[in-house]
């Protein structure tokens, strides 16, 4: 449906020199794709910071987890006697 639409607002823009009174369609849905474009941008910034946010906290979990692990083994120490 959404390509319908966006076909639609291209054959306006395409149509509107040649039919004059096309123009002032043309330019609202020339201004309706800006509205989307700028709403769009604004999505993609929110999805990649909490992207971020995430990849970031999975980092820090297995660095503890790591360092966790690493204190967790014990060095034992075997004396072998002489004779």
């Amino acid at each position: 449906m959404e390509f319908l639409a966006l076909l639609a607002g291209i054959g306006v823009v395409a149509a509107a020199p040649l039919v004059p009174g096309l123009r002032p369609t043309a330019k609202k849905v020339v201004a309706g794709g800006l509205v989307f474009a700028e709403k769009a941008r604004e999505v993609a910034a929110v999805a990649s910071e909490q992207w971020m946010d995430l990849v970031a906290e999975a980092k820090a979990e297995r660095a503890a987890e790591a360092e966790a692990r690493a204190e967790a083994v014990e060095t034992i120490e075997i004396t072998i006697p002489e004779e």
